[in-house]
C-alpha cells in the first residue's frame, strides 16, 4: 500500500509550513498520498483538501464556542477519512486547541503522530506538555529554545532550523521595483497594513489600522497604504470594513490598495508596517521592513489570557531576538492613535528606523541555516518506516 499521510493546519502560516514540508516529502516518496485540513498552499503542494482551513481558523475562547458545530463536523470528517483511507501517519501543525484533541482520537486509531511547529506552551498552559508527551511520537520545533524545553520534559524533539529560511525574501534592492509595481511612481512613503489571516482578528484590527492610516495622512499627506490581503477571506469582507471606516468608492485617492496573496512582496514595498502578531512579524523582519506589532482579542478572552500568558513580548521578532526590537501594542493600546504615533516615529525619525533595521538584520543568524523542511521530511519518512522511491532528480535532503 502506498504511504498515506494526514496533515492538519488551521491557519495561514501552518498551511505554508505544511506545503513546504509536503513538497519535500513527495520529492523523497513519489507515490505517497496526502490528505489535509489546510488551505491553498497545501493544496498547491499536492494535498487532497478534506477540510478547508477557514472552517478551523477561529481564535479566542468565546469565538470558538460559537463555531463549535462546524469545528466538530471538521473533526468528524478528518477521522472518517483516516479510517476510510487507512492513514497511519499524521503531521499536526501548531493549532493546539484543535490538534491536541484530534491527537487523542488519532492515537486510539494507531496513528503515528508527528507534531510540527510547537504550540507556545512555554508561554502559557505549560501543563499541556504532559499531554504532548503522552500523545506525540516526535516533536519538531522551529526555535532552539523550544528544543531545550521539551528535552527537559522528556519529549522526543528535533530542532532542524526555521522553515522560513528555505524561502526567498525581497531585499533592499527590490524595494524600488516593488513600490512602482504596487503603488505607481508616487514619491510618498508607503505604510503596509497586515491585519492577519483570520476573520476575527482582521475584523478587530483592520478598522484600527485604517484609523491609524487616516491620522498619519493628516501629518504626511503623501503617505500611501498597501494592505496584505489574506487569500482565505473575501474581498467583500475588506470592502465592508473600509466602508464603515469612512472610505468612499474605489476611486477615492486615499483608499488603501489591497494586494492578495503576495505578503512578502507587499512588505518589501513598505517603509513601515502595522502587523498582527504571529509568524507574519518574522516574515516582515526577514524582509527588513520596520514594523509595529499589534494585537487585540475578544475582551473576555483577553481578560482570561492576560493572567495565563507569561512571556515578556508577544511579537515573534522580539521573542526570538530576546529584546524589544520593534514596538508592540496590545488590546486597548492597539488603538488608531497609538498605532499612528509609533508608525510616525519610524517614518520620520531616521535614527529610530536605522536602529530597528540593524536589529532585524540579526534574525537570519538567529533562525539558523536553510534546509529545515528537507531535514524534517527525511526524518519523518524514516521514523514512519515508509519504503519510498524518490521522485526523479530529487536531491538527497540529508545534511
Amino acid at each position: 500500500m502506498t504511504p498515506r499521510l494526514l496533515v492538519v493546519a488551521g491557519e495561514a502560516s501552518g498551511d505554508q509550513h505544511g506545503a513546504h514540508l509536503l513538497a519535500e516529502m513527495k520529492s523523497l516518496c513519489s507515490g505517497m498520498t496526502c490528505f489535509a485540513a489546510g488551505g491553498p498552499a497545501l493544496e498547491g503542494a499536492g494535498a487532497r483538501i478534506i477540510v478547508p482551513m477557514e472552517r478551523l481558523a477561529v481564535i479566542g475562547l468565546f469565538e470558538v464556542a460559537s463555531h463549535l458545530p462546524k469545528i466538530y463536523a471538521a473533526y468528524r470528517k478528518i477521522l472518517e477519512t483516516v479510517s476510510r483511507e487507512g492513514i497511519r501517519t499524521a503531521v499536526l501543525i501548531d493549532f493546539p486547541d484543535f490538534n491536541l484533541i484530534l491527537a487523542r482520537a488519532l492515537r486510539r486509531r494507531g496513528v503515528k503522530i508527528y507534531y510540527y511547529v510547537s504550540p507556545q506552551i512555554w508561554a502559557w498552559r505549560k501543563g499541556r506538555v504532559r499531554t504532548i508527551r503522552r500523545l506525540v511520537d516526535h516533536m519538531f520545533v522551529i526555535f532552539p529554545f523550544e528544543a531545550d524545553f521539551y528535552r527537559a520534559h522528556g519529549v522526543p524533539v528535533t530542532y532542524a532550523g526555521h522553515p522560513l529560511m528555505d524561502s526567498r525574501f525581497p531585499g533592499e534592492s527590490d524595494k524600488g521595483a516593488l513600490k512602482r509595481e504596487f503603488a505607481g511612481e508616487g514619491e510618498g512613503p508607503i505604510l503596509v497594513l497586515a491585519p492577519g489571516s483570520r476573520q476575527g482578528e482582521v475584523g478587530r484590527l483592520y478598522p484600527r489600522m485604517l484609523g491609524a492610516y487616516l491620522r498619519l495622512r493628516e501629518k504626511i499627506p503623501a503617505l500611501r497604504a498597501l494592505v496584505a490581503e489574506s487569500p482565505s477571506l473575501s474581498e467583500a469582507f475588506y470592502r465592508d470594513i473600509e466602508a464603515r471606516s469612512g472610505f468612499g468608492a474605489d476611486r477615492d485617492p486615499a483608499r488603501p490598495l489591497r494586494i492578495r496573496g503576495r505578503f512578502r512582496e507587499v512588505m518589501g514595498a513598505g517603509d513601515c508596517a502595522l502587523v498582527a502578531s504571529g509568524t507574519a512579524t518574522l516574515e516582515t523582519g526577514l524582509v527588513g521592513t520596520p514594523m509595529v506589532v499589534v494585537y487585540a482579542l475578544n475582551r473576555g478572552t483577553y481578560r482570561i489570557a492576560r493572567h495565563l500568558v507569561k512571556v515578556p513580548a508577544i511579537g515573534m521578532v522580539n521573542l526570538v531576538s530576546g529584546r524589544t526590537v520593534v514596538p508592540e501594542l496590545i488590546q486597548d493600546e492597539a488603538s488608531p492613535e497609538r498605532m499612528a504615533e509609533e508608525a510616525f516615529r519610524i517614518l520620520t525619525d531616521s535614527e529610530r528606523k536605522a536602529s530597528i533595521l540593524k536589529d532585524l538584520s540579526d534574525l537570519r543568524e538567529i533562525l539558523g541555516a536553510p534546509g529545515a523542511s528537507r531535514r524534517i521530511a527525511r526524518q519523518i519518512i524514516d521514523m514512519a518506516g515508509w519504503d519510498c522511491t524518490p521522485s526523479p532528480g530529487a536531491p538527497d535532503p540529508r545534511p
